[in-house]
């Protein structure tokens, strides 16, 4: 049983429409998540860059599946697309989203952290003998450094 090319085009819209939605909202919610302010402030620019960029890849399916023939029932089957990831799949996706950070991104951050840590502490155990020493220097430097200063 073939289907026809019309259906197989709603049917292509409405699966893009669920991944624009999913793709809108995990952009959404990861840029309110980076601390850098300046990027939060661009983020109207970035989602800009981002619908067209899914606009573009939109009308490459619509090529790929008719030819590039645009008819009035495709924007609408991907806003239903939109409308069914917001009203079926919005919270198990941002669910295995959360998960997916807490197994795949976090760990690196924590492993970053530590190894922050550890130069820390090398640095500041490779000075601590250097102050240790310059300590008397620097003391005896200020006295008749001082002294010379206040003759004069």
């Amino acid at each position: 049983m073939m289907m026809s090319a019309q259906l197989v085009s709603i049917l292509v819209m409405f699966i893009s429409g669920i991944a624009v939605g999913a793709i809108i909202d995990c952009i959404r919610i990861n840029v309110n998540r980076i601390p850098f302010k300046f990027i939060r402030r661009v983020t109207w620019f970035f989602e800009w860059v981002v619908w067209l960029f899914l606009g573009v890849s939109t009308f490459y399916l619509l090529f790929l599946v008719k030819g590039g023939q645009w008819r009035f029932v495709d924007p609408l089957a991907q806003i239903a697309g939109i409308a069914i990831y917001e009203l079926v799949f919005q919270n198990s996706m941002r669910f295995i989203g959360r998960i997916s950070i807490n197994i795949f991104v976090k760990p690196f951050f924590f492993i970053g952290h530590v190894l922050v840590k550890i130069v820390k502490i090398i640095v500041k155990l490779l000075i601590a003998p250097i102050v240790f020493i310059s300590n008397p220097i620097i003391k005896i430097f200020k006295k008749y450094s001082l002294k010379a200063f206040k003759t004069k």
